[in-house]
């Protein structure tokens, strides 16, 4: 399983050393990484409390990696980046209508 972050809403910034790229575990397979790049991925956001969207990306499972528990990896990018970088508390993932949804 790996993540990236693929927009930054808080700094609004679109350039390394901000959320933008941000790409994660940090034991995340590279060329999971590399499909990711490339676009391939589950959209997700993450928001705040009040509901203000933090940060939107893509998750690829690798499916090398079956030990992940497959309701838990879906809240990894919150987890590892968004909860402890701004405080992000809910994740969305977009379903079968385009629609965003929590889980």
């Amino acid at each position: 399983m790996a993540f990236l972050i693929t927009r930054d809403v808080i700094t609004r910034k679109d350039e390394e050393g901000y959320g933008f790229g941000v790409q994660g575990p940090s034991d995340a397979h590279q060329d999971t990484l590399d499909r990711l790049a490339a676009g391939e991925g589950r959209a997700f956001r993450m928001l705040d409390d009040d509901g203000f969207v933090y940060y939107h990306g893509r998750i690829l499972e690798d499916e090398r990696e079956q030990t992940w528990d497959p309701v838990e990896w879906e809240f990894q990018p919150l987890f590892c980046y968004g909860a402890p970088n701004a405080g992000a508390v809910t994740i969305q993932y977009r379903d079968e209508s385009g629609a965003w949804r929590s889980i």
